[in-house]
């Protein structure tokens, strides 16, 4: 009887180490999950990134337990530079520097989701007497940097009206807000950017849309979500959550016109006017679109911006570059939630 009894305690006593040794692995790992930060990088003030306003405004990030900093850039370009040097995990940024850098600068990032489409546009001067893509001929136009999203649909919008690009002063290498600058001061007649800094010249007299970007290429792919691939195979669980918030911010945004309008102000700086007409050019999505994706890669080698080696196989690289797989994930649980 007395040797029951004392099973009875050492297993009662086992059970309470196993469980102490389990809590204190909970905190453990708790506290380890609560200071390891995850840091996203967005673009300055770019309205495309909306979804991503929205989650930090609404503290979606904490509520999963995640702790979040951000890291604004210039441009994509600049951003995919940020993913080499390890300044960010996670990133909003153009598809165009995105492929572009991934090749020509062996930048090891992983396409996860889509942000927008369109959402571009040409401004020139409202005096400029600038009325056609023809008449950009012998102009000054900035763009925001060599290969980014604006730097292509540029080129776009040469060839169809039937110019070289030799024919345009491009100017680059300049943030938007200086381009506005630059287009008041009459240092260049025009300038191409992402939302909301076209509808700011417009509401602000400086100038006129030329054309939107939908206009050049009907829902043209703009901006994604990317990670590190690194931290993507180490944490497929925190970027399970993040897209899972990614998603829930997407579809509040076209559920919530109103709100999304205020969030927008506070995060960019621009008026109310600036964003409402702004918004007009803007679609948010994040389904990313494959056809349109290849188009960019193939275009931009066409054009020489990426190199690649002969024998590159278009499809093998972008089931590598593209990994949908967690979205779909994401997709079927909420389907059922």
């Amino acid at each position: 009887m007395v040797a029951l009894e004392l099973t009875k305690v050492k297993a009662i006593m086992i059970l309470i180490i196993i469980f102490s040794i389990s809590l204190v692995g909970y905190y453990v790992y708790s506290a380890h999950f609560v200071e390891s930060e995850v840091v996203i990088g967005y673009l300055e003030a770019d309205l495309h990134h909306l979804a991503l306003f929205v989650a930090l405004e609404k503290g979606w990030f904490e509520e999963e337990g995640l702790k979040i900093s951000t890291r604004v850039y210039q441009n994509g370009m600049a951003e995919m530079d940020g993913f080499k040097a390890g300044e960010i995990d996670i990133g909003y940024l153009g598809i165009a520097p995105a492929l572009i850098k991934r090749i020509n600068a062996d930048i090891n990032i992983t396409v996860v989701a889509a942000v927008n489409v369109n959402g571009s546009a040409i401004i020139v001067g409202k005096n400029s007497q600038i009325d056609s893509l023809e008449d950009l001929a012998g102009k000054n136009i900035a763009i925001p940097g060599y290969g980014t999203v604006q730097h292509f649909l540029l080129l776009l919008a040469l060839e169809k009206a039937g110019l070289s690009e030799e024919k345009v002063n491009i100017t680059r290498g300049f943030g938007p807000s200086n381009m506005e600058l630059m287009l008041s001061s009459g240092q260049i007649d025009g300038f191409i950017a992402w939302e909301p800094f076209c509808a700011d010249a417009v509401v602000r007299g400086i100038g006129v849309y030329l054309v939107k970007s939908g206009e050049l290429w009907r829902n043209h792919p703009c901006c994604v979500v990317a990670v590190r691939s690194d931290f993507l195979e180490k944490h497929r669980d925190i970027v399970f959550k993040i897209l899972s918030i990614h998603v829930k911010a997407t579809k509040w945004v076209q559920e919530h016109f109103e709100e999304a309008v205020k969030i927008a102000v506070k995060h960019t700086g621009f008026s109310e006017g600036t964003v409402r007409l702004a918004l007009e050019n803007i679609a948010y999505v994040y389904n990313p679109d494959l056809e349109g994706i290849r188009t960019y890669l193939e275009r931009l080698i066409e054009k020489e911006i990426i190199s690649v080696n002969e024998g590159f196989n278009v499809s093998q690289f972008l089931t590598e570059f593209i990994d949908l797989s967690i979205l779909e994930a994401v997709e079927n649980v909420t389907q059922f939630t």
